[in-house]
């Protein structure tokens, strides 16, 4: 290491400031996305699926409304209700199309086919007969119209994308103004802005109330004003380059990966704190430019190596195949880097420009703290550590009690809006997964093939009877409606028409019957090539929602030749999901061996990096454990917090090896060497995770699921860490000394309690 003076690092501190104002530009350049597939590797084929279907229905812009009416909506005055609010949402710029029960077709008095809005439209009555026709369509589709016929659906389908938000904001208002009674709103425009307000919310409350709680809980201890500044600087300088760096990558984020600036300001804020907290502890018979050099030297190959590992495990991230946690792991990796830069460059260069007299001569609370574990560790038998070990090793193996399940909308309050409309689909219409089928005929046209109607006709029943689909609609459904409605409703027109002829014909008496109508509002492509069918399930499990998917896959292979595929967010979560929980865990296991390895390298003996995957595993396994036990499913948040706190719980264990190192290599006893690796580091150790447990609690007021669970498990192992680098790591390093250092004599020496 290259030889310390303050000259370069006045030098460096400068060349950062020129480098954080030169990158200024740069910080615009950074992208936001709220997709929720972007979880995804848009390679993926069920992704790729997922969007051709998207394309063909024209999904990626569409809002679900549910309006909930006092009395039903299945009387004339209801239909005209219904029939105002929409067409005060059909005139809005930006909306292509809307489809509710007004857009299916019905014959009137004159044999006259037409939708239900156009018949209003042309001022006619709504006739008893009408009336009947309107809740026969509502069996053949029952997402339009609740069982009691006091909730409808609208399907709003939004044709500008650049001005989707204005739109949005437009429906909003409509409703508001329009509508008298209560509205809810769901689908992916509704599952965006929830997004969006998460991020919102979380960079514009919880980001500055951890800074201010950071620096607070950082000057208690230092008592130091321009201390807390400094280091405040660094921190601000860290992130300010990092943005920089991210945006001129032109990287971009969401409201789970923004959540590595926050991340980064914590790591960076336990960097100044190793640093300022081991210089207010230097002699206050040197000067401050010696302390400040003292403190460098003793924290800063730690704090390097620290960083190196941290980096790691926020790296290992990449290997999840999830773009959205391989850019958390991206830009934390580069936060954490600067935050090393600038804690050893501009913190030091600004701590010593004042006299802060802020060194101290009596003990704080977390020094106090350390003499107590010192001083009565002896007296911990060996029954105790077998206790202890025991606990441990239970706790862990629960880990395996854990299931995989992964809903999107479990990522949202439980009461926010988008719960309220989904506990308002699943009451009234008994649909919580929205999923889709896609069946392809290979062939334009190919939908009207007899053998194709076929085939949709009996999936249609098999559907029916399934114990896991509430509900099911297709375009076979709606010409089947059609059919009987032609005929008077008489039941002997009742079969679906699988005839190629008849069913192209009720095809084309439907899309005249409203001009603005088209293939894709009863799912079907524009080429007539390929047909959906839109089923609805309860609740269900991951799990469940794979055998479903099985079941679906199996019924179709066995059935038909035609390629299909099963899709939506729930499947996605539920199947790709399941695929980047193992990757993360799979990840996290193999950084810890790359960071066992390079912290053994450092040290100088592989051992002791050996050693210390005890420790650094052990708070993690058991906080899983405990989670298995307590909550039971592990999703994408909750398994790729493996990864990002691992690199983040060995911070204590580097900083305890590197100094019982040393004082073993001087000759101290084991005993004695523990005693003085935690009288330097014991305080600062105790102070990080105090301030990182702080920074993650405010964190779990996130209003999104993914970073409540990220912070929640992150602290907890944090915290048990703490305790197993207080109490397992000192009993296995004396345990197995003489394995450790098999050469090392045991020769006491005295040795300053602080450098």
């Amino acid at each position: 290491m290259f030889a310390l003076n303050f000259t370069r690092l006045r030098f460096f501190t400068f060349s950062i400031i020129v480098l954080a104002v030169a990158l200024s530009p740069a910080i615009t350049g950074i992208q936001y996305r709220s997709e929720i597939t972007d979880y995804f590797d848009a390679d993926d084929t069920r992704v790729k699926h997922f969007h051709a279907l998207e394309a063909d229905m024209g999904l990626q812009q569409n809002l679900l409304v549910f309006l909930d009416n006092e009395t039903s909506f299945l009387n004339s005055e209801g239909i005209d209700t219904l029939y105002g609010i929409h067409h005060q949402l059909k005139t809005l710029d930006g909306v292509a199309r809307i489809d509710s029960i007004l857009t299916t077709a019905v014959s009137d008095a004159e044999g006259n086919t037409v939708s239900v809005y156009n018949h209003i439209r042309q001022s006619k009555p709504i006739s008893d007969s009408i009336l009947g026709q309107i809740a026969d369509n509502s069996e053949s589709n029952v997402t339009l119209l609740s069982e009691g016929n006091n909730i409808a659906s609208l399907y709003l389908y939004f044709d500008k994308p650049e001005q989707i938000k204005e739109t949005y904001l437009a429906v909003q208002h409509t409703l508001t103004d329009h509508y008298p009674g209560q509205h809810y709103l769901l689908g992916p425009v509704q599952i965006k802005q929830a997004l969006h307000e998460a991020l919102l919310h979380d960079g514009f409350y919880l980001m500055p109330l951890v800074l201010v709680l950071g620096l607070g809980v950082l000057w208690y201890f230092l008592r130091s004003y321009w201390l807390v500044l400094s280091g405040a600087a660094s921190i601000i300088a860290a992130l300010w380059v990092t943005a920089g760096i991210v945006g001129t990558l032109k990287l971009t984020i969401n409201q789970t990966s923004s959540l590595a600036f926050c991340i980064a300001f914590i790591i960076a804020l336990a960097d100044v704190i190793h640093l300022l907290m081991s210089f207010t502890h230097q002699p206050a018979n040197i000067s401050q430019t010696q302390a400040m050099l003292n403190s460098l030297r003793s924290n800063g190959a730690s704090l390097f190596l620290t960083s190196l590992t941290t980096g790691i495990g926020f790296l290992s991230l990449n290997g999840s195949s999830s773009p959205v946690f391989a850019t958390f792991g991206n830009i934390a990796a580069i936060g954490v880097a600067c935050a090393f830069i600038t804690a050893v460059t501009i913190t030091p260069v600004l701590a010593v420009m004042l006299n802060t007299q802020a060194r101290r001569t009596e003990p704080d609370i977390f020094q106090r703290c350390i003499e107590w574990i010192n001083t009565h560790r002896s007296g911990f038998k060996p029954t105790h550590y077998r206790l202890f070990y025991l606990l441990s090793i239970v706790c862990s193996s629960a880990i395996v009690l854990n299931q995989y399940h992964n809903d999107p909308l479990d990522y949202f309050q439980s009461d926010s809006p988008i719960i309220q409309a989904t506990t308002v689909s699943e009451q009234q219409f008994g649909v919580h997964h929205p999923i889709s089928i896609q069946i392809d005929s290979g062939q334009k046209e190919g939908v009207f093939d007899a053998r194709f109607l076929r085939t949709i006709y009996e999936l249609q029943n098999w559907l029916e009877a399934h114990p896991r689909v509430s509900n099911q609609s297709n375009f076979l459904a709606v010409l089947s409606s059609l059919k009987r409605h032609l005929h008077e409703n008489n039941l002997k027109w009742s079969t679906a028409p699988l005839n190629s002829v008849a069913a192209a014909d009720l095809w084309n008496l439907y899309q005249m019957s409203a001009p603005e109508n088209g293939p894709q509002n009863i799912g079907l492509d524009t080429q007539f090539r390929r047909a959906t069918i839109t089923i609805g399930t309860p609740k269900l499990q991951s799990k469940e929602l794979l055998e479903l998917e099985k079941d679906i896959a199996q019924w179709l292979d066995n059935h038909s030749n035609f390629n299909y595929a099963v899709t939506g967010h729930a499947m996605l979560f539920a199947s790709i999901g399941k695929e980047l929980t193992t990757n993360m865990f799979l990840g996290g296991l193999f950084s810890a061996m790359i960071i066992s390895l390079l912290i053994g390298l450092f040290l100088g003996n592989l051992k002791l990096g050996l050693l210390s995957l005890i420790p650094n595993l052990f708070p993690a396994g058991v906080v899983y454990g405990v989670w298995a036990m307590a909550v039971g499913n592990i999703d994408i948040a909750a398994a790729g917090t493996l990864s990002i706190s691992l690199g983040i719980v060995v911070d204590d264990s580097i900083h305890i090896l590197k100094r019982y190192s040393n004082f073993r290599k001087s000759g101290l006893l084991p005993e004695q060497a523990i005693n003085q690796a935690f009288n330097q580091v014991g305080s600062a150790l105790m102070l990080t995770t105090l301030i990182l447990c702080l920074g993650l609690g405010v964190l779990m007021l996130s209003i999104f699921g993914p970073n409540q669970i990220t912070a929640f498990i992150m602290s907890a192992i944090i915290l048990v860490a703490l305790l197993y680098d207080l109490f397992m790591l000192p009993h296995l390093l004396i345990k197995f000394d003489g394995w450790l250092f098999p050469r090392q004599t045991h020769q006491p020496l005295d040795c300053p309690s602080v450098v």
